[in-house]
């Protein structure tokens, strides 16, 4: 079954490393349904954000909201349940089947011999809808970028999760590629109505597919809007010191960052 009105939200979010603070008084709010992506120079807190958010992070203040909840109140399991988070580097056997490894995500003791007949088939289902029936029974070393990149949104997926978090999940991917996973994001979002956040390098890839735009610097909210609101000039050289002349895409109607050069630091 799926939620038809999450709501994932920050309240004065600080958090960091050590005696380091990296996120500093947060404010967020996003509904069901809709895609954010994070974008920021290196260093401006994105990743520290996505962990934060999925309790791999404890805050120094404030709060992370789930439907009302703090996700500091309630159990781990829980939160791994309601909140599915894809690292950068997500930890996969090679020589597991991508069947298998979908399917151990779906147990709490990782025992697939104990995947119940009806559980089995909402992983074969879950693997049609994701494009990977044919490559079922390939190990994860044989798969191409996007099918090891769809195999692990698969897996997160698998507990039915509120919110998906994905921490760069188009980098080193080819152009068609990244479309394969950005086009399965989008209708995700819309018949599962999920919360989906996803940091994305690429600035007019997230401009094209993203319902919401949240520019991180410093660790502070530089600006979160649509993409039209927020991807201007301005923003560029504020948040990424470039000079960047910013024109429609002809295709989408979407904003389509130019660089034209580095800006001097003052």
């Amino acid at each position: 079954m799926f939620h038809s009105d999450s709501r994932l939200a920050a309240q004065a979010l600080s958090a960091g490393y050590s005696a380091e603070t990296v996120l500093k008084n947060l404010q967020l709010d996003i509904q069901a349904g809709s895609i954010t992506a994070i974008i920021g120079a290196n260093g401006s807190g994105k990743s520290t954000l996505l962990k934060t958010l999925a309790r791999k992070l404890t805050p120094s203040s404030g709060a992370v909201m789930l439907d009302g909840k703090s996700i500091s109140t309630i159990s781990k399991r829980q939160v791994l349940d309601e909140i599915a988070f894809l690292s950068q580097h997500p930890a996969a056997k090679s020589t597991e089947t991508v069947f298998d490894f979908v399917s151990k995500n779906s147990v709490s003791n990782s025992d697939i011999s104990r995947l119940s007949p009806k559980l089995k088939k909402e992983v074969e289902a879950l693997l049609d809808r994701c494009g990977l029936t044919k490559a079922s029974e390939l190990t994860i070393g044989e798969l191409s970028g996007g099918q090891r990149q769809r195999t692990m949104i698969a897996a997160a997926l698998v507990k039915n999760p509120k919110v998906l978090l994905l921490d760069e999940p188009t980098t080193s991917l080819d152009y068609a590629h990244q479309l394969e996973v950005i086009n399965l994001l989008s209708s995700l979002k819309h018949e599962r109505n999920m919360i989906i956040l996803a940091v994305i390098h690429d600035l007019n890839l997230a401009a094209r597919f993203a319902d919401k735009v949240l520019i991180l610097k410093n660790g502070e909210i530089l600006a979160d809007g649509e993409a039209s609101e927020v991807i201007t000039p301005s923003n560029m050289a504020e948040a990424f010191n470039i000079l960047a002349r910013v024109i429609e895409d002809p295709v989408a109607k979407t904003p389509m960052v130019i660089p034209i050069r580095q800006l001097v630091n003052q």
